[in-house]
């Protein structure tokens, strides 16, 4: 009987350990993230976002030379929409949010998330980029 009860003890906390080891979904993440811009909680929105290339995303259409000379102010910017007072804090408070699907593609994924204005109850569609980097989901794009 003992050795019955050992095993199952040790089956579960094996369980227990595999599903705590894994690394949360992209949908997982990007729900996170919106809950972190939503608190203002900076420890928590810098384990999901990736500013850099989330500023680098936001100038890709700029010349080099422009880029180089704007990123610093523009990061600082975007970090600040997401904190406070932020623009894009304080837009998605008035909005409904819904993290729908992901689809995965090796270490790239996208994530539909969709803002539904409380008042007008119009709908505005995107997608969430994402890409992992040792073991970990990081978000690079989301509408701001």
């Amino acid at each position: 009987m003992s050795k019955r009860l050992f095993l199952v003890c040790l089956v579960l906390i094996l369980a227990v350990t595999y599903t705590c080891s894994k690394t949360p979904s992209p949908r997982v993440v990007v729900m996170d993230f919106i809950e972190a811009v939503n608190k203002a909680d900076t420890a928590s929105l810098s384990l999901y976002l990736d500013l850099d290339r989330f500023t680098q995303e936001k100038l890709k259409e700029m010349p080099d030379t422009q880029r180089a000379r704007v990123f610093p102010l523009v990061k600082e910017q975007l970090w600040q929409n997401f904190l406070g007072t932020g623009a894009t804090r304080l837009k998605w408070q008035n909005k409904m949010i819904v993290v729908n699907k992901e689809d995965i593609q090796g270490d790239q994924a996208l994530v539909e998330v969709t803002f539904v204005d409380q008042k007008t109850g119009l709908s505005e569609y995107t997608k969430a980029k994402l890409y992992k980097k040792d073991s970990r989901w990081w978000i690079y794009s989301i509408r701001d």
